[in-house]
């Protein structure tokens, strides 16, 4: 057997001495890390809130029975998170509250039509729109139309049956309604 230090180095090979990673490309793949993680929960946090409350109302809605509102305060007991409020008061009779939930890549909405009794009758979960859930708010542009047409021609028709009616019931004859 060689003791020599030159017969050492030929009968074992030569380990590969490991690559340190340094603290800098450490700490900055901690960071990358730290950020993708806060994305991620931003994110999941604005759709869990937007969900949570649609089946918060749903459920609320369905309590409701054949009357299928609920006031607006319970709604507000109801969201969830953090959220911006936006109000479309061109409705007379039905206004519509725009909910927004915002996460890093999307917008998670909610819209209700609320009554002028502050009763939530229909919700969706669009971001656009003119009506919510099939029904279209009245706005003061189309109530003021309604007056007109009303005033000009729709006040003459009611009139012109009732004169028909008093004229069948005077001659006995059953009205054709």
């Amino acid at each position: 057997m060689n003791s020599t230090p030159e017969a050492a180095e030929t009968s074992e090979p030569a380990s590969k001495p490991k690559k340190q990673i340094s603290a800098q490309r450490r700490i900055i793949s901690w960071v990358f890390i730290a950020i993708l993680l806060g994305v991620v929960v931003l994110e999941w946090k604005a759709k869990s809130s937007q969900a949570s409350t649609v089946k918060g109302l749903e459920a609320a809605l369905e309590t409701a029975g054949d009357v299928g509102e609920i006031p607006l305060q319970q709604f507000q007991s109801i969201k969830v998170g953090k959220n911006s409020e936006e109000l479309d008061e061109s409705g007379v009779i039905l206004k519509i509250i725009h909910y927004r939930w915002k996460g890093i890549f999307k917008t998670y909405n909610l819209r209700l039509l609320v009554d002028e009794g502050d009763m939530v009758i229909a919700f969706d979960e669009q971001s656009e729109g003119k009506s919510v859930g099939g029904i279209s708010p009245i706005s003061k542009k189309n109530i003021q139309a309604l007056v007109g047409q009303h005033k000009k021609g729709g006040s003459k028709e009611p009139v012109e049956e009732k004169q028909a009616e008093a004229k069948g019931e005077a001659s006995g004859e059953p009205s054709e309604k």
